[in-house]
């Protein structure tokens, strides 16, 4: 029997698509999945309708536990990774327990992204990421009316379509700021801004938030042009940075994600990692790319996989354009320098 002890840190589409190759090409390896959340693998992008009330939790689901014990893969949720040791391969969890490993695979996602210039006040900004930012958004809808979106990146031009179509009173302000790393023209702007004013928001351009404070049950938002914006949520819509923090002791290359080589290798032999933590080294170019979107994490994951069983694939191919709607697609600088 092999001694191998594959440790995934995610359950996200990268962690469970590399899972499911490791257990195709070794049948008796450990393979270990530690998630921070205490829900299974689920379809992020169906967060809004869970949101809306159109579907249950159940729906969420991508795998059902038989799945997992069907492969002999263990799936540890709520536990969160706050250090690793890569000289003595040991991930130290919240609780104090050591796990070890022969190989780690890191696929921690990203997290949501406030700018710093937000930072005074970012307890007051609602954000959407995962299913329990979701569990907050539904148990406030009904009591919600005037909500004001912050950001512009897709996620929060798709909420802000299911909110319209729940009847409520969306503000649009869209920020520069939130596509990142995405670059978008002022003719894209317009377009988004075209569509969803034509679904009954308001958009507001040119302005920006500089302060919120509490006013009753709501929010007042301070804008650049002197605005007052009273409204019961702020959602912000930042896009998301790698969720790598602790990482930071490590010892591995970090910029805004991981730094791994073409082949999702990050600097050592028995470490690697793949989805939206990820900067990918391009040779062709000298440089890094920063993926975005869930096939682009599933494609990754069964990229880092495949090599880490011994095969010698690269993942250089530009990723699938993310950002999409209504027929609007963004042209973006996947292969973006990072100065």
């Amino acid at each position: 029997m092999t001694a191998d002890h594959y440790l995934i840190i995610g359950n996200g589409v990268a962690a469970n698509q590399a899972a499911e190759v490791l257990r195709e090409g070794d049948a008796e390896g450990r393979i270990t999945l530690v998630s921070n959340e205490f829900f299974p693998f689920y379809y992020r992008h169906r967060l809004r309708s869970f949101v809306a009330g159109e579907i249950g939790e159940d729906e969420l689901a991508v795998r059902s536990p038989d799945w997992y014990r069907e492969r002999n893969i263990r799936l540890r949720l709520g536990q969160t990774v706050t250090a690793v040791d890569l000289e003595k391969k040991i991930a130290y969890l919240k609780h104090m327990e050591k796990v070890t490993w022969t190989t780690l695979l890191l696929c921690c996602g990203g997290r949501p992204r406030i700018p710093e210039i937000h930072y005074g006040y970012r307890q007051h900004f609602t954000v959407l990421k995962g299913l329990r930012h979701a569990r907050a958004w539904r148990a406030r809808l009904p009591e919600l009316n005037r909500i004001l979106i912050v950001g512009g990146d897709l996620i929060s031009v798709r909420v802000a379509e299911t909110l319209l179509g729940l009847g409520k009173e969306v503000l649009f302000m869209i920020d520069d700021e939130a596509f990142w790393p995405l670059e978008v023209t002022e003719g894209i702007r317009a377009e988004l801004a075209e569509n969803l004013a034509g679904r009954g928001a308001e958009i507001i351009s040119g302005d920006a938030v500089t302060g919120i404070a509490e006013e009753g049950a709501g929010y007042r938002v301070s804008t650049r042009r002197g605005a007052g914006i009273v409204c019961d949520l702020v959602g912000a819509f930042y896009g998301l940075v790698p969720a790598v923090d602790f990482l930071f002791t490590s010892g591995l290359d970090i910029d805004r994600g991981i730094l791994v080589d073409e082949y999702l290798r990050a600097g050592r032999p028995d470490v690697w990692a793949a989805g939206d933590c990820a900067q990918v080294y391009n040779p062709a170019i000298s440089n890094y790319w920063v993926s975005i979107g869930w096939e682009n994490a599933r494609r990754l994951g069964e990229v880092a996989a495949r090599n880490i069983l011994g095969a010698a694939e690269t993942a250089v191919e530009p990723p699938v354009n993310a950002l999409t709607y209504e027929g609007v697609t963004v042209q973006t600088a996947w292969w973006k320098k990072l100065d």
